[in-house]
């Protein structure tokens, strides 16, 4: 990660946000050239003859190694979901798993990062994980794999919290916190680089994603929150500790850490706040 006080090549008064993909020379946030692969500076695009795509599109087509076992592990959920689900099947992974407060304070503490891996049906994981294709990358190129993981972790986590603190007795399910996570943890990682979200399509993407729960039943307001706000925290602190406060990165990474089993015991003992 950039310096905190690392400058532009092209703007010295003005802070870096990003290093160029292909030359890793720092840009500020105008010479930021959203590509195929991360972010350019204006001669590499030049250069180059990148495609550009809209500034509010951050993102990767170029899967990596964590998103796409995040994505396989929820494929793999949801074809054991079928099979289990199947007529006379005595047991359920789709019972087993979801988030459900009551079950959670009868001491079945998986359902709290289970239900992250549950789905109701085809389309409903279709969406989450194009969404997920969409933010993990670019987000976990940024970070690295072991920084990813725990962002993703707070945002799954975050969304369960919030469920169980304030919807406990609705039965909830679904990666959209975990995923929302990713957005929030790259929305954080970029404010600290200096790139605003209105300078993205990440806050339009947030207020969506709030706003439909309030218009259309069966979506989790609560799980969305939850989730982007676990996963801004895990951004901030992954990002603002070693950058603006000059932390070492084990320090960050610890602090993560400890949000993420924060988050967990607090979910776990919802049951007493109702």
């Amino acid at each position: 990660m950039l310096a905190d006080d690392t400058t532009c090549y092209r703007h010295s008064d003005r802070p870096a946000a990003v290093a160029c993909q292909r030359c890793e020379r720092p840009i500020c946030s105008q010479c930021m050239t959203p590509a195929s692969v991360g972010f350019h500076c204006p001669e590499c695009a030049r250069a180059g003859a990148q495609t550009v795509i809209p500034a509010r599109a951050l993102i990767n087509k170029r899967s990596t190694t964590i998103t796409s076992i995040l994505i396989g592990l929820n494929v793999a959920a949801f074809l054991l979901q079928r099979a289990t689900d199947r007529p006379g099947s005595t047991w359920s992974y789709a019972n087993w798993g979801a988030l459900f407060g009551p079950a959670v304070s009868d001491g079945e503490l998986w359902r709290i990062v289970s239900s992250g891996f549950v789905h109701t049906g085809l389309l409903h994981l279709g969406f989450n994980m194009y969404a997920l294709y969409m933010f993990g990358p670019p987000l976990e190129r940024l970070l690295g794999p072991v920084r990813f993981v725990l962002a993703y972790g707070a945002g799954l986590l975050g969304g369960s919290t919030a469920v169980l603190l304030f919807d406990y007795s609705q039965v909830t399910v679904g990666a959209s916190g975990a995923v929302l996570g990713l957005a929030g943890a790259l929305a954080a990682v970029l404010w600290s680089r200096g790139v605003k979200i209105t300078q993205t399509s990440l806050g339009g993407i947030f207020v969506i994603n709030l706003a439909l729960p309030l218009l259309i039943g069966g979506i989790s307001f609560w799980g969305h929150l939850g989730g982007i706000v676990g996963g801004f925290a895990a951004g901030w602190l992954l990002s603002w500790l070693p950058g603006r406060y000059r932390q070492p990165m084990g320090t960050a990474m610890g602090a993560t850490a400890a949000l993420c089993v924060t988050l967990f015991a607090l979910a776990a003992a919802s049951g007493s706040f109702q």
